[in-house]
């Protein structure tokens, strides 16, 4: 069952997923203490009074839907006490939270699909964690009933719950709901109790009002202890919170909404742009020392609809005091000189002088650098991720960038703006909302580290074409003097309009030789591969190296020693060359089956007996960033045998393109996808001695209007076909009224998955 829809209402902690395996139920008092709160909190869910939850009737206009949620409702309550407490060194206080929060949604499931959906359920039961001075314990109830056409009403016992893991500080469960069948009714809820300690931290929390399903009535209380304090915003036509006060001086919240309609969740959609939710932010109110600059808010108050100057200058505080704390102090801002010096000494090393360079050049430099010393620096006590550097991201390194920028007097700034799919610029909510990267003004260049394999001026995938943006620049300690130093360390001002990429910015090619031999049905393929712009990242992680990307970007920077030979000229880290030499040999044989599961699943077909695989260009350059790699395997599932003739099913070849389901044809909501792009298939398929090719004629195929185009350019010449296959992509956003544009070069190219060559023998 997915219990990622509407109903799941994420609170910061409490996590449900779904795990595989059974263990047995363990018996013991801590066990035995769960089913009689579980029996308690059952009881009380079931019990409440809500006409909602009774009705059965469906309005004809949804009698096809998969499934219909007549009722969803939550219940999230919050309190906060204090405590004095014990710590080990004394006596403090201690303040104890305590939140529970019950979704309860009672749905009609018309068809397979639905019942296939519901018939099972996982969550994490108990989850508990500890510090010093803080603790958590979280705990989750569930209670299922089925009711039947014929007025039958099945629970579903506490004891069919299995435990999947069962360890002290977490127990993962799964419950079964048998006999679901078309045309039940499911009631179910899922109750999550946290217990916390000293945690000031802001909670997250969305009310989400979509869901791909109808939904008759939808409708939310919470109910807030007085020494809360909320921050709220409603985004894309949401309602506004129904706020109050009990006489305990309570925070009261409700949300109603009737028959909310289906939306689609599915494909090529921006929630935060298009869909109606809430978001809250809630914590402990604080409007004591520091509080201006940690943001928060006086117990009790309910800020709607906080200004994006508010959080902006939050932001900016808060790099100023980095700022002043780190950039400053000697020992940190030696770490920033030690980039710019080792820049001009590895220029120096590759016959390049550091004093000619543009700015523009000495900041790519310096990215290189940084990147290489840092970045890419072997630690032997983080072996595993030395040898798997490529898994790692970050967030940008805005903050370093400029550091080290403003310590090589290239007078940067730190661009802020929102991810292109998520909440508006002037939408946005606290600095989590924001993208960063360091900006130089005077050539307008972008720079960011989101993933080891960036490269210099590389616009980020999520900011890609953005016209809102702001800047923040933080200025030298001389500049700043008095008591509000830090508030004055850094300016807000105008940011960037963004360029976009187009199409051929961002491509996969395959170029791709095929052969055939009669009494066999297997494919041989001999593949290059060209990646671009926004596809390479995710291809870096799975086929690079640490080892050649050491490698290869030691030389570049003129480094005279190996990775090993480095390890072996110190005294402390000789000991440890066998063991690198051997982790780095284990991710080498690795790297055969990381190539076989890429071919795998960009093709969709079987794929074996790879080999001659290799790494052409790595693409972490700038001055050469094309990825490009190449292997020869064979491919099955695509030549089939018709007497003395052979069948190439040749449309199979760009593996399982997008097919629009039916429920997905209409579209009211215009279309956000990741960004441009390209999609190319350059063949030459030999014809076998003794056979001569029909239906080659018949592959050619265009069609092109100005949201994108499907074309197939195909020939034979010299015993060869040779076949261009190509889809563009050619904006990232397109509005609903072009959707039946897209769809036309998207189902031409589904369609031509069946395309066929007939291989006749002569």
């Amino acid at each position: 069952m997915n219990l990622s829809g509407s109903y799941l209402i994420r609170i910061s902690g409490f996590v449900l997923f779904f795990q595989s395996g059974i263990s047995a139920f363990a018996q013991s008092k801590e066990d035995a203490k769960y089913r009689s709160q579980s029996d308690d909190v059952r009881k009380e869910v079931w019990a409440w009074d809500k006409p909602e939850f009774k009705r059965r009737d469906i309005p004809a206009e949804y009698a096809n839907a998969s499934r219909v949620v007549i009722a969803h409702h939550t219940e999230l309550t919050a309190d906060s006490k204090s405590k004095l407490a014990y710590y080990g060194l004394g006596f403090g206080g201690r303040k104890e939270i305590s939140i529970m929060e019950t979704v309860r949604e009672i749905v009609k499931v018309n068809d397979k699909s639905a019942v296939d959906d519901y018939s099972e359920m996982s969550f994490t039961q108990v989850a508990k964690s500890s510090g010093f001075y803080s603790r958590t314990r979280e705990t989750t109830f569930v209670g299922v009933r089925v009711f039947k056409p014929n007025g039958q009403v099945k629970e579903i016992n506490a004891d069919d719950i299995v435990l999947t893991k069962d360890e002290s500080k977490e127990k993962q469960a799964k419950l079964a709901i048998p006999d679901l069948q078309v045309g039940d009714f499911i009631d179910f809820f899922i109750a999550s109790s946290q217990e916390l300690t000293n945690d000031f931290s802001v909670k997250p929390y969305s009310i989400l009002l979509f869901d791909d399903a109808p939904v008759l009535s939808y409708s939310f209380h919470g109910q807030l202890g007085k020494k809360f304090a909320i921050d709220y915003r409603s985004y894309n036509g949401a309602p506004d919170l129904q706020v109050s006060k009990n006489d305990d001086r309570d925070i009261v919240i409700d949300v109603e909404k009737k028959n909310m309609p289906p939306f689609e969740t599915s494909l090529w959609i921006a929630p935060a742009l298009q869909l109606p939710l809430i978001r809250m932010n809630i914590s402990l109110g604080y409007r004591g020392l520091g509080s201006k600059y940690m943001g928060t808010s006086k117990p009790g108050e309910v800020n709607r609809d906080k200004e994006t100057d508010e959080v902006m200058e939050s932001l900016s505080n808060g790099f100023a005091s980095k700022f002043y704390s780190n950039y400053f102090m000697k020992a940190n801002r030696g770490q920033f000189e030690e980039v710019v010096s080792d820049a001009k000494r590895m220029a120096k090393q590759t016959g390049l002088k550091y004093s000619d360079m543009t700015d523009e050049e000495r900041a790519a430099h310096l990215y290189y650098t940084l990147r290489f010393t840092k970045l890419l620096n072997f630690d032997i006590n983080e072996l595993k991720r030395s040898v798997n550097s490529g898994k790692y991201s970050f967030d940008g390194l805005a903050f370093i960038l400029n550091c080290v920028f403003k310590v090589a007097d290239l007078d940067p700034t730190i661009l802020v703006t929102t991810p292109k799919t998520g909440f508006r610029m002037k939408e946005v909510m606290d600095a989590d909302d924001f993208v960063t990267a360091t900006y130089l003004p005077a050539n307008k260049k972008i720079f960011s580290i989101e993933t080891i394999f960036d490269v210099p001026f590389y616009i980020p995938e999520s900011i890609d074409g953005n016209k809102n943006s702001s800047s923040i620049m933080l200025k030298n300690r001389t500049a700043v003097m008095g008591a509000n130093a830090i508030n004055k360390m850094a300016e807000i001002g105008p940011g960037y309009s963004l360029p976009g990429t187009d199409a051929a910015s961002n491509a996969h090619i395959d170029q791709l030789v095929l052969s055939l031999t009669p009494a066999q049905d297997n494919l041989a393929v001999q593949r290059k591969s060209i990646i671009r712009g926004h596809y390479k990242s995710s291809l870096q992680r799975d086929l690079i190296l640490y080892e050649d990307y050491y490698e290869s970007e030691r030389k570049a920077m003129g480094e005279e020693m190996s990775l090993v030979e480095n390890l072996e000229d110190n005294k402390k880290s000789r000991k440890y060359v066998d063991e690198v030499k051997s982790a780095f040999e284990e991710a080498r044989k690795k790297q055969k089956d990381a190539f076989i599961e890429e071919a795998k699943g960009w093709f969709e077909v079987d794929v074996n007996d790879l080999k001659d695989y290799k790494i052409e260009n790595l693409g972490v350059r700038h001055s050469s960033p094309d990825f490009v790699y190449s292997s020869s395997f064979n491919m099955g599932g695509i030549v089939k045998k018709a007497g003395n003739n052979m069948i190439v099913e040749i449309g199979k070849i760009q593996g399982k393109p997008l097919t629009i389901k039916p429920e997905q044809r209409k579209r009211d909501l215009d279309i956000y996808m990741n960004f441009p792009r390209s999609i190319e298939y350059q063949i030459k398929l030999k014809i076998p001695d003794g056979y001569t090719a029909e239906g080659v004629e018949a592959l050619n195929k265009k069609v092109a209007n100005e949201t994108g185009s499907f074309s197939v350019d195909a020939n034979v010449k010299d015993q060869v076909i040779n076949i261009w296959i190509k889809k563009n992509y050619l904006h990232a956003n397109e509005t609903a009224a072009n959707w039946n544009k897209i769809l036309e070069f998207v189902d031409a190219a589904s369609d031509w998955t069946n395309a066929k060559i007939l291989l006749k023998k002569m």
